[in-house]
């Protein structure tokens, strides 16, 4: 149990280490703290520190570098939600601004922007599309016997497919088009199917057609076996890395590469609505034992929809990237709702 005074010591080596990136020793510690106390004084705490696990010293000679248990007790005395510095609710105040992107290039961009700010990885999982309803369809006739249909879901997703008409030359598409939107607006996954063979399908002059688009509509929204990923800033999981450190990061960008290992992580890690913080051997998956993961959903209406979050290393900067996270989910969140209404 620490009292008062090694509780600010621990929180000031935690701090200096993630600011400077080399181990705490005791005179410079001295110089940082207004305790009162001589460096001969700081030593001795420190050295309980280490005993209490919150420490290790990497060689007899250098100064502390926190364990997981210190960072774990930095970031809980961080309190509520840390302040996102001015420049950063600007630029992602700026990039929610611009309304007229399709949602992947949004859910991208917003990834990228993610990783410059806070300096890691960043990924973004995007809602799936069963969980979309339809905004608008519409159906582009680009050759004699060829047509594009295009779904645009509420979350501003965008769906195209070529479709070959075949023996359903000159239909009315116009017709079609106009029966697909007043019967799916608003409507999911499950509506489609009770569209299907409906009186009002019977009576269209191109009923064949119209089933054969529905099919189509079928088969994209339910086409997703897993949750679009979006990644960003892999490259700043290289920085400031011995050769120990290139070797797991090697390791943890091969599973990276498998989508299913993403998703996994991140619901492995999500249990509720709230933002986590996950630091070394916190993590289930061994390849992140040497890497801290900051992520929370986003919501629409109070229904989770996806994922924001970012991987870096344990000595990451938590005071800036859990709120800005934070603010970036609750601005994604906002952003869809808006497309709902």
């Amino acid at each position: 149990m620490m009292d008062l005074r090694q509780q600010k010591i621990l929180k000031a080596v935690v701090y200096k280490y993630i600011t400077s990136g080399m181990p705490v020793g005791s005179k410079s510690l001295a110089q940082s703290i207004n305790l009162g106390i001589s460096p001969a004084t700081i030593r001795n705490e420190l050295s309980k520190l280490e005993g209490l696990g919150y420490l290790y010293q990497p060689h007899i000679s250098a100064g502390r570098v926190p364990t997981d248990l210190g960072y774990r007790f930095y970031v809980d005395s961080l309190g509520g939600r840390p302040r996102l510095r001015d420049e950063e609710r600007e630029a992602i105040i700026t990039l929610f601004s611009n309304k007229s992107r399709e949602l992947e290039n949004l859910l991208q961009e917003t990834s990228m922007l993610l990783s410059r700010l806070t300096s890691s990885a960043a990924m973004i999982i995007a809602p799936r599309l069963r969980r979309n309803s339809i905004k608008h369809i519409d159906l582009v006739k680009l050759a004699e016997d060829m047509i594009l249909l295009v779904i645009i879901t509420d979350t501003g997703r965008v769906e195209k497919r070529l479709l070959d008409l075949a023996r359903d030359k000159n239909q009315d598409l116009e017709e079609i088009q106009r029966f697909l939107n007043r019967n799916l607006q608003g409507k999911g996954f499950a509506e489609l199917k009770r569209l299907a063979g409906t009186q009002a399908m019977k009576e269209l002059k191109s009923p064949r057609l119209a089933n054969k688009l529905i099919e189509a509509i079928k088969d994209i929204l339910s086409e997703q076996k897993y949750e679009k990923v979006f990644v960003g800033g892999m490259v700043n999981l290289l920085r400031h890395l011995d050769d120990e450190g290139m070797t797991r990061i090697e390791n943890l960008l091969k599973h990276f590469e498998e989508q299913y290992f993403i998703l996994n992580l991140l619901n492995e890690a999500l249990r509720s609505d709230e933002l986590t913080v996950r630091i070394g051997d916190e993590n289930l998956s061994k390849e992140l034992h040497y890497f801290s993961l900051v992520a929370t959903p986003y919501l629409i209406r109070d229904e989770m929809m996806g994922t924001v979050s970012v991987i870096g290393p344990t000595r990451m900067d938590y005071a800036r990237v859990i709120p800005t996270v934070d603010f970036i989910a609750k601005s994604l969140s906002r952003s869809l709702e808006l497309l709902k209404e």
